[in-house]
């Protein structure tokens, strides 16, 4: 394995421990919240929230460069996808 290799794989594993730990961050502070109805939490909240979108942001850059797509084009599913 490449050096290039490497750093990419261990740049994605760091990601996938990333949204792990922010997923688990927001489900406590949003715990936190319904209890106690602190606002700090509920800032908490947000900040884990933009921090998880940011990271699922990035992962999908690694679905794209896998799927042989170019660096800038977007995640598939980023636009115009409606969920009810």
């Amino acid at each position: 394995m490449s050096d290039q290799e490497q750093f990419l794989s261990d740049f994605e594993a760091w990601v996938d421990s990333q949204i792990m730990i922010n997923e688990m961050a927001m489900a406590e502070a949003r715990k936190v919240v319904e209890e106690d109805k602190d606002e700090r939490a509920a800032d908490a909240y947000i900040r884990y929230e933009s921090k998880l979108d940011a990271y699922q942001f990035i992962k999908g850059k690694f679905d794209n460069y896998r799927a042989g797509k170019d660096f800038h084009a977007l995640p598939d599913g980023l636009f115009g996808e409606r969920h009810y």
